[in-house]
């Protein structure tokens, strides 16, 4: 899920700064006292919790459909990939 973590970090990014946002500004708008936690998802090194996405929707314009194709691309394959290991166990 690490891609997930930085195609979302990516498209985060991009919105702010479209919208001439410093990280400080973004997350004085979350109510963060500190840019570390925009920073961390910005580079996809921590996971957005779904209702921080929530927010960004609403602060950045990000369209929803956007971050639910990252989200549901994701989960579609991490999902097969599982299905096809459990169906290699019981051929092998």
């Amino acid at each position: 899920m690490n891609n997930v973590n930085l195609e979302l970090g990516t498209l985060i990014k991009d919105y702010r700064l479209a919208l001439n946002l410093t990280q400080s500004d973004l997350a004085e708008k979350l109510a963060y006292d500190s840019t570390q936690f925009v920073s961390l998802f910005e580079r996809g090194l921590a996971k957005v919790p779904f209702n921080v996405l929530g927010k960004l929707v609403v602060i950045l314009g990000i369209p929803e459909k956007k971050i639910l194709k990252i989200l549901t691309t994701a989960f579609d394959k991490n999902l097969r990939q599982q299905m096809n290991e459990g169906k290699r166990e019981l051929t092998a």
